[in-house]
């Protein structure tokens, strides 16, 4: 997910240059500035080791009128999210966000005694018998992906999933379409 997520970031931000946009990546410290220095920063801060993994960036100032979109797998508690995008469309900032997401995220397709470990330092959890479970599972799993839809469009701004058995082509298109027809507004 974090690869795609970041071949989908980098990907957009060249597009955005291309059609003349500013880019930079929220809570780097970085103003939005254009070319392909611009881009190369990103990729650094990306692909750096070490780079920030935070589940969401912190809500930093933004200009007026600004554009973000994030992108991410959204899993963060509904409340964490929310707070993060009423805060930037309170100052004027419009928006989209891309969920990125596992297709075993969304199905649970797994049977018998599983270990999951949480690569954000929630810890180990050994299941003897977790295809119990994926029932309310899938139920809480399409809750929490239609509370960042409701999110997005409680605000009016727009939101999409993609799964990382598609290929990206067809969300990236989706997103630079989308761009394009903030600019024209």
């Amino acid at each position: 997910k974090l690869e795609r997520a970041d071949l989908l970031t980098l990907a957009l931000g060249a597009l955005l240059i291309r059609g003349g946009e500013r880019i930079a990546l929220l809570g780097s410290g970085r103003r939005p500035s254009t070319g392909h220095t611009a881009l190369n920063r990103m990729a650094v801060q990306l692909l750096r080791p070490g780079a920030p993994d935070a589940s969401m960036p912190k809500m930093e100032p933004l200009p007026r009128h600004a554009h973000a979109i994030f992108i991410g797998d959204f899993l963060s508690p509904l409340e964490t999210v929310e707070k993060l995008v009423r805060g930037l469309a309170a100052e004027g900032v419009t928006g989209h966000i891309l969920q990125v997401l596992d297709p075993a995220e969304e199905a649970l397709p797994f049977a018998g005694r599983v270990e999951f470990e949480g690569l954000e330092g929630e810890g180990k959890v050994l299941l003897s018998r977790v295809e119990s479970l994926r029932g309310d599972y899938v139920a809480r799993m399409v809750k929490h992906m239609q509370g960042i839809a409701d999110i997005a469009r409680s605000v009016g701004w727009s939101c999409v999933r993609h799964r990382t058995d598609q290929p990206p082509q067809a969300v990236l298109l989706a997103l630079d379409a989308y761009c394009a027809s903030r600019k024209s507004k």
